[in-house]
């Protein structure tokens, strides 16, 4: 099951519990105290697009990481190595904002020993890295640049997705910002290859 049919299930788990308990408004913790439950899915302080932003950005961050620690040793031209850099730093950083909600929400957060086994919209396929760690220099440089700027730019739309159609204010807040640095950083890369 991909990341999107986890993240529905989970949903679909939450909405399943709001039913059951819709008339008392409560259920057991597992301490045997009593939880407060949203009485239907509009109660609820997230939606779908919520969830699925911070899962699939945590994904899209993380093999952003991935692609910037293959520029060492690599890596020729000084602005793909200071990016590297620039993206190691921010994106590891940023799992950890998108995380928070949803474990205070009661999802799970992607396990980064683990990743998915499908294919998600915008990441790199096993063979394109193969490609990647197989050049270096001028040509690694050129296509680590291609391949993050496709990268970035699905980066951008999930975001621009979330603020267009989340409900939680504090993901509608990060979606905003994180679609204006992504097409920032797209617009910097596509420039540096023209």
């Amino acid at each position: 099951m991909g990341a999107r049919g986890v993240a529905a299930a989970g949903v679909a788990a939450v909405l399943g519990l709001v039913t059951m308990v819709s008339a008392g408004g409560c259920a057991a913790a597992p301490d045997g105290g009593a939880v407060k439950v949203a009485a239907s899915y509009d109660d609820l302080p997230y939606n779908l697009t919520d969830v699925l932003f911070r899962r699939e950005m945590i994904l899209h961050y993380r093999q952003g990481v991935t692609l910037a620690r293959l520029v060492p040793g690599r890596g020729r031209d000084p602005y793909v190595r200071g990016l590297a850099e620039r993206l190691t730093e921010e994106e590891a950083a940023q799992v950890e904002e998108l995380a928070v909600s949803l474990r205070m929400w009661q999802f799970t957060v992607p396990d980064s020993d683990k990743p998915p086994v499908h294919q998600m919209e915008g990441m790199l396929t096993p063979a394109q890295l193969l490609a990647l760690k197989g050049r270096s220099g001028p040509a690694f440089d050129r296509l680590w640049l291609t391949t993050l700027a496709r990268h970035t730019d699905y980066g951008a739309r999930l975001a621009d997705k979330a603020r267009d159609e989340g409900k939680d204010a504090a993901t509608v807040a990060l979606a905003r910002r994180t679609a204006a640095a992504q097409k920032t950083r797209l617009t910097e890369i596509v420039s540096h290859l023209s």
